[in-house]
């Protein structure tokens, strides 16, 4: 059975990103490949993230990252030049070492991670975002051992893959904890990236 077929919910969400780009599932330079890790915190988000980053990445596919957070966050710090700039009126500032950057910038509105992955990471293979349950992206759940009920039972739309160490039914694949080649494989499968 082709994996696709198994969640018609995510399907139905990858469906409307080819339809979006125009394409079958390969990326395009407006439309980069996304999936989303969502869960609980202290689920194992990052930890699946970080085996995922270097799967692909040994395979040659170069992967960008987004940390979506609900609260307020500054990297910049008082004082410091970068600060002072924005602090003076600047909307964006770029710190660079001519190899590595840091780009510090506010929108006037919303933006969701998505549409900055589309905006920034349009040139990468995959685009993988943790903590975006509001998005369209395919999203897989990472269920630790908190004794709240899973996302996809809470309404979140959109799951294509459990990730959990506990005996679940959930009508969509089910991966252990351990098993990141699996879901990395899932995920190759499920958006269209070469293997």
């Amino acid at each position: 059975m082709d994996v696709v077929q198994i969640y018609k919910p995510a399907q139905k969400a990858f469906q409307r990103r080819i339809a979006e780009c125009g394409n079958s599932g390969g990326k395009t330079a407006t439309m980069p490949l996304i999936i989303s890790i969502i869960g609980r915190s202290g689920s194992g988000k990052t930890t699946l993230i970080e085996k995922l980053i270097r799967h692909f990445s040994v395979r040659g596919h170069k992967i960008a990252t987004i940390k979506h957070m609900r609260h307020e966050f500054d990297i910049d710090r008082p004082g410091k030049d970068t600060w002072r700039y924005r602090e003076a009126g600047a909307h964006a500032v770029i710190i660079t070492n001519d190899r590595d950057f840091a780009l510090m910038s506010r929108n006037d509105s919303a933006l969701e991670s998505e549409a900055l992955a589309e905006k920034y990471f349009s040139e990468y293979d995959l685009v993988i975002i943790e903590g975006e349950k509001e998005g369209s992206a395919p999203k897989i759940e990472v269920i630790g051992d908190s004794h709240e009920p899973p996302l996809f039972r809470s309404g979140t739309l959109d799951v294509a893959a459990v990730v959990t160490d506990s005996p679940l039914s959930a009508g969509v694949p089910v991966f252990v904890r351990n098993d990141a080649e699996g879901v990395a494989s899932f995920i190759e499968t499920l958006l269209g990236l070469p293997k």
